[in-house]
């Protein structure tokens, strides 16, 4: 039986601003089991990061509030409550960066261009052990040599600004967790380096028994990185299954349309976008998210939202005609 380690229940959350309130995240219901790997894709927009964001409360607050459900992180078989903490307080920096980690599009953004690598790395060390400075520096390097860091030693003292993308996106994965958020962590970089650090990735993910969460609009990346997958459209999950569920037989029309517009070589066929445009944040939509955009709406599609129900083999998905 597979060990829970994160729990979404029935998670809803909107950003205020002065524009009006968003619908962001809509009854997002979704459990992380340790050592799982699991893409989540969907066009930009769809609530991926913030979901993704939400357990280690990056999220601006007040900007930002939970208007609904519960977010669960099991720690040493006990429930801890993330909402309930506060967004600096000690309870959540305990979890944040040593338990929880996340690494993004550009890690310039998660690393300080105005001190060392070394510096950095053992001060989180230090924050969450009782090793002194200098077990702390050789601990650090070690998990940069863990991560494939060519002159682990001499990298220790450089400044992000003197490494590479790739180079940076390593030093974030060597900060070891029990569960990895990587927030389209190869856009940046170029082809070869992309399958290294997803190979990497992967590596310490086995290694480490670490549950990963791997957000990207890449299914050809999802297709080889992850078990399972979930779809998400304005800020619902429309569609979850194993990998092979979702891409070789998808049940929902949003999923569909993500395959079918994906461009394939070697063929004169035209390339098939999915009609429309995701909708105004702003603006309020009764019945199924995707009907506007969906060949097959209904009257019942236009005036009510499909239930997230569960098919056969644990396949789940958010459609009345599928």
């Amino acid at each position: 039986m597979r060990k829970k380690l994160l729990e979404y229940k029935n998670v809803a959350g909107q950003f205020h601003t002065i524009e009006g309130k968003t619908n962001t995240l809509n009854d997002i219901d979704l459990t992380i089991y340790e050592g799982m790997s699991l893409g989540i894709v969907g066009e930009s927009g769809c609530g991926k990061s913030v979901t993704a964001r939400l357990p280690i409360r990056l999220l601006p607050e007040p900007m930002f509030t939970v208007t609904k459900g519960d977010v669960i992180y099991h720690r040493n078989d006990t429930p801890f409550h993330v909402l309930k903490t506060k967004q600096n307080g000690k309870e959540i920096n305990k979890i944040r960066g040593k338990e929880i980690s996340m690494i993004f599009q550009k890690p310039m953004s998660s690393l300080s261009p105005i001190h060392t690598v070394g510096s950095q790395m053992s001060e989180l060390i230090r924050q969450h052990t009782s090793m002194t400075k200098k077990e702390a520096k050789e601990h650090a390097i070690s998990m940069l040599e863990r991560a494939r860091v060519p002159r682990a030693r001499e990298v220790y003292d450089d400044y992000t600004f003197q490494l590479s993308g790739g180079m940076r996106q390593r030093v974030m994965i060597a900060m070891g967790v029990r569960l990895l958020f990587a927030d389209e962590p190869t856009t940046a970089l170029d082809v070869t380096i992309q399958a290294q650090i997803l190979g990497l990735i992967k590596d310490i993910q086995r290694e480490e028994n670490m549950a990963l969460v791997l957000i990207t609009h890449d299914l050809a990346v999802v297709a080889n990185m992850v078990d399972e997958i979930a779809v998400f459209y304005l800020g619902y999950i429309v569609e979850q299954g194993t990998t092979d569920q979702v891409l070789k037989d998808p049940k929902h029309p949003y999923t569909k349309a993500l395959i079918d517009s994906i461009p394939t070589l070697h063929t004169n066929e035209p390339l098939k976008p999915i009609k429309g445009s995701i909708p105004d944040p702003y603006s309020k939509i009764t019945g199924c998210p995707f009907w506007m955009r969906c060949d097959k709406a209904t009257a019942k599609c236009r005036k009510e939202v499909p239930p997230f129900v569960t098919h056969e083999n644990d396949h789940k998905v958010r459609c009345f005609e599928a």
